[in-house]
Formats: C-alpha cells, sequence, structure tokens
C-alpha cells in the first residue's frame, strides 16, 4: 500500500501538515506594537491623557488628594504605585493588549490599551463611571 503513494502525494501531505501547524499557532502570534495602540488614562471620569504604547514613560495621576503612577515601558503598561490601601491595581500587573485594563477603584483610576481591536472608530468617551 506503502508503494502507491507517488511523490506528489507525500508533498500534498507534508503541505497541509504545515499548514495545519501554521493555524493552529495563529493564536500564540500576536500582532501588537501598531501605531494605533494607545493608552487610555481616566481619573475621576476625566480623560488624564491617552499616551502611544511605544514609547516609555511614567505618567503621574493625581485626583483628590490621591496619587497613582502609571508605567509604559516595552509596550506594556503596569501600575507602578498607588497610594490605596488594597493594592489590588499594582498587583494587577502588567497588561499588554487591546482590550486589557487596570482599574483603581479607591482612587477612581482606569488605565486601558486601546486599538487595533477592530471594533471600529475609537472616540474618547466614558461609558461608565462609578462612584
Amino acid at each position: 500500500m506503502i508503494a502507491s503513494l507517488r511523490k506528489a502525494d507525500i508533498l500534498l501531505f507534508f503541505f497541509f501538515l504545515a499548514l495545519a501547524a501554521l493555524i493552529a499557532a495563529l493564536p500564540l502570534v500576536r500582532v501588537s506594537g501598531g501605531s494605533d495602540e494607545k493608552v487610555r488614562i481616566i481619573s475621576g471620569g476625566e480623560l488624564v491623557g491617552i499616551y502611544p504604547l511605544e514609547n516609555d514613560i511614567e505618567v503621574e495621576v493625581k485626583h483628590d488628594g490621591h496619587l497613582n503612577i502609571v508605567s509604559i515601558k516595552d509596550k506594556k503598561v503596569y501600575m507602578e504605585y498607588s497610594d490605596c490601601r488594597n493594592q489590588i491595581c499594582v498587583h494587577t500587573g502588567e497588561i499588554t493588549r487591546p482590550g486589557d485594563t487596570i482599574v483603581c477603584l479607591p482612587n477612581y483610576v482606569i488605565v486601558e490599551i486601546t486599538g487595533n481591536e477592530g471594533g471600529g472608530d475609537e472616540d474618547d468617551s466614558v461609558d461608565v463611571i462609578a462612584k
């Protein structure tokens, strides 16, 4: 039975095997770093700023006597410092993809990555603010 396999059959088998491996690996490959990926920071319902994910910066967010420091470094975003008691925002760690967020509820700070979501035009409006 193996003798009846031709060279073209073997090549076709390996082509489909490689194609299946490529399709299986696609979710592991993250397409990021696009120029439209931004970091949006909102404090107390007000837009603090929108920053490119590519730039390495630290942003101090002051609101009602509280302080948060957001770090953008190597296309990763994290809450470097917060004076809140529970430190959940600091322990959230790094976010890297559009749609990822860090929230500091006690200090009313929201940090999110926007862009490359395929959801159409980005606007700078806030949907919900909870106090």
